[in-house]
């Protein structure tokens, strides 16, 4: 449990602290973190996650890193503004990890859910903390600058950063959804697997 602990402390405070790490950092940062959450998940609990999924959480990281880096959060792109673009790149990334994790946690615990309920449950449960980490950001830009308004960009930055999230949230949970759904497509029905009764 303190291991647990340690790595969520660890991770909330490199999210927070994210925006003011130059880019080399935060990459390599990102990356340490990632397979060391791979690692203990790894050796704590006996499972194999597809190596992919540090691999997604490094470059969801990176979507913020590189918008940080090249100040796109002070320009205006063409189509959408780059904070938009983060919004729905992050947690569409980030998707196939939660998915993944509450399958197999589920899994573990002898309950086995159809695929289409356990992204459900993820994309709520992620909308969720997206909401918290919006009020965060809300708090950071209002009592930790001297001057509001370094983080939110309007009175509708919190409604347009969440309307964002849940479109990458949904494309993130397609995409889930789609990859364990072929998979089982190719099992033999449940009542022919070997060991179950």
């Amino acid at each position: 449990m303190p291991i647990i602990a340690a790595l969520l402390a660890a991770g909330a405070y490199f999210l927070f602290r994210l925006a003011y790490i130059k880019f080399p950092y935060s990459t390599a940062l990102g990356l340490l973190y990632a397979f060391a959450c791979y690692g203990f998940v790894r050796a704590r609990y006996e499972v194999r996650p597809p190596l992919v999924l540090p691999l997604l959480a490094v470059a969801a990281v990176q979507v913020d890193a590189t918008g940080n880096y090249f100040d796109l959060y002070n320009q205006r792109l063409p189509l959408l503004q780059y904070d938009e673009i983060a919004h729905l790149m992050t947690p569409a990334l980030t998707t196939p990890i939660v998915v993944w994790l509450l399958r197999e946690g589920l899994r573990r615990r002898g309950h086995e859910l159809p695929p289409g309920l356990v992204t459900c449950f993820a994309v709520t449960t992620m909308f969720t903390i997206a909401g918290f980490y919006e009020v965060l950001e809300l708090w950071d830009d209002k009592y930790m600058h001297p001057e509001p308004g370094m983080r939110i960009h309007g009175p509708y930055d919190t409604a347009n950063d969440l309307q964002w999230n849940l479109l990458g949230m949904g494309i993130g949970a397609l995409a889930t959804y789609a990859a364990f759904k072929i998979p089982e497509s190719a099992r033999p029905p449940r009542a022919a697997r070997p060991g179950r009764s």
